[in-house]
């Protein structure tokens, strides 16, 4: 019985989530502030650090190193992207680095921590847009997700679904070629 338990325990360990952002900097970040109150009063926040995640926009690179336009999205607590349809605003994050545009693409999903050093105001369409500034600790770049079309979408010469093919017209039919049926 004491295995068991103890099997129990290491399986609940071993299966635990974990943070995207490393542990020191996720115990001093700000949580429970929402997105929106951090862009209407930019000025209380200032030095203070936060994780945000989101969906890129826009990367440019520049001599100081590179800015990161992102569509906000809420995030858990261990940093995952909850949902990429919900945003409170948009953001910009700064870093000394060199990233590279092709990789930080538009569309790509993003989770961050880092310190609100500033308010930027631009345009954005025809609107004057107040743009929190973020400088970066950490970023997380979340692997593309790739789907594929299944039938009826995807042609598949080798899939018959239709049940005339069936065992005794199918295989000694001459009208259908089966390259992995004939040994030569």
């Amino acid at each position: 019985m004491k295995r068991f338990f103890i099997i129990v325990i290491l399986a609940v360990f071993l299966t635990s989530c974990a943070h995207v952002i490393s542990k020191e900097i996720a115990e001093k970040s700000l949580k429970d502030i929402s997105f929106n109150t951090i862009r209407n009063n930019t000025d209380a926040y200032i030095n203070n650090t936060f994780i945000l995640g989101g969906t890129i926009v826009e990367t440019k690179n520049t001599k100081e190193g590179t800015e990161i336009e992102v569509v906000q999205a809420p995030v858990d607590r261990y940093g995952y992207l909850l949902d990429r349809d919900v945003s409170e605003g948009r953001f910009i994050i700064i870093t000394s680095k060199y990233l590279d545009p092709a990789i930080y693409k538009d569309g790509r999903s993003i989770t961050f921590a880092g310190r609100l050093i500033e308010s930027r105001k631009k345009l954005l369409g025809e609107l004057e847009y107040n743009y929190p500034v973020f400088e970066a600790k950490e970023i997380f770049l979340w692997k593309e997700e790739r789907f594929y079309q299944m039938y009826p979408y995807m042609y598949d010469p080798y899939y018959y679904p239709n049940y005339y093919y069936t065992y005794p017209y199918y295989w000694h039919s001459p009208f259908i070629y089966r390259p992995y049926f004939y040994p030569y």
